[in-house]
């Protein structure tokens, strides 16, 4: 993302090589909205406190099942926790959802498979295809709407299943600052009122009456340059290429526009999504009402009782009719 919240430090745009504040050796990466110059010992230190103090402040322990894309984001959270997860009293197990998007799906599954194997955390797959009886595509091709629409849908709702039916405590995602202050971005941009009030939040607390596992969100403050740095540092391999159908979505146009904010503010995410947070807690939106969906039994916002998957899945089953 933008250059004004990550510089990697070359010496080219420089007064100067910068140095490590720690320890005084050459520094790597500069980090603008902190105004810290890291060596790469450092920086591996540091991104791994953060994703530590984040678990300490939510209490997060016991089984956490980590969901896992192969892209930069997912793989750096797990390697992190996979690191530090013994000393925090956490198991954790790795979730994979192979989508079944042609070559894509596949290599991120053995990415993800491979780098599982390397650190030993038990990894847990569900293939849309044989699990679900649909992969993205026949979804997408069916019921005529948007491709990340679709998958955004059929994610949330597998992976609380998943979690939910394996006795997970908590489950944690790789959703970063760029995702969080995008979103707020984008409703202020698009006048949608309701997700301004909804909101993205780091933590969700665990409702097992109504079978929903508790979300964190342990790198909603770190950005995905911050992601990319951290699985370069510690040879995590990584899916680098896009999904093939996020390539068309028009989320990216708001991302892009941070590049441009950045450079006037370093720490603009940050604070949109700290002060969104605020007025939302000074204005006391009601939490939005959940109820168990009269077809799943998993939880549903929606007034008629069916969740938005199932009503998905009723398209399907028509779209054969």
């Amino acid at each position: 993302m933008g250059l004004g919240w990550i510089r990697l430090d070359d010496g080219s745009n420089m007064r100067g090589r910068r140095k490590c504040r720690y320890c005084g050796k050459p520094a790597v990466v500069w980090l603008g909205y902190a105004n810290l110059g890291l060596c790469a010992e450092h920086y591996v230190s540091c991104y791994e406190n953060k994703i530590r103090r984040m678990l300490e402040k939510h209490r997060i322990r016991g089984m956490l099942m980590v969901a896992v894309s192969g892209g930069k984001d997912s793989m750096a959270l797990l390697g992190t926790i996979g690191r530090i997860s013994e000393s925090l009293d956490i198991d954790v197990f790795a979730f994979h959802i192979n989508l079944g998007i042609g070559e894509y799906s596949e290599v991120s599954e053995e990415t993800v498979k491979r780098f599982c194997k390397d650190v030993r955390v038990p990894l847990i797959i569900y293939d849309c295809r044989k699990d679900l009886g649909f992969s993205i595509p026949d979804i997408v091709k069916r019921v005529q709407r948007p491709a990340c629409s679709v998958c955004g849908i059929v994610k949330r709702w597998v992976i609380n299943k998943v979690a939910y039916e394996n006795g997970f405590d908590f489950v944690a995602t790789g959703h970063n600052i760029d995702d969080a202050s995008t979103y707020i971005l984008k409703a202020l941009m698009t006048n949608d009122i309701y997700s301004l009030v909804r909101g993205q939040e780091e933590f969700s607390e665990s409702k097992p009456e109504l079978r929903l596992v508790g979300r964190i969100r342990p790198q909603f403050y770190l950005s995905e340059r911050e992601n990319m740095l951290y699985v370069q540092l510690t040879n995590i391999p990584i899916v680098e290429d896009q999904c093939p159908y996020s390539r068309r979505a028009t989320i990216h146009k708001y991302k892009r526009a941070w590049d441009v904010l950045l450079k006037i503010n370093p720490i603009a995410q940050i604070n949109i999504v700290r002060v969104m947070k605020k007025i939302r807690s000074m204005m006391a939106f009601p939490e939005p009402k959940l109820v168990q969906c009269s077809v799943c039994g998993f939880p549903t916002e929606s007034e008629g009782g069916v969740c938005t998957f199932c009503r998905l899945m009723e398209m399907m089953k028509n779209s054969h009719n």
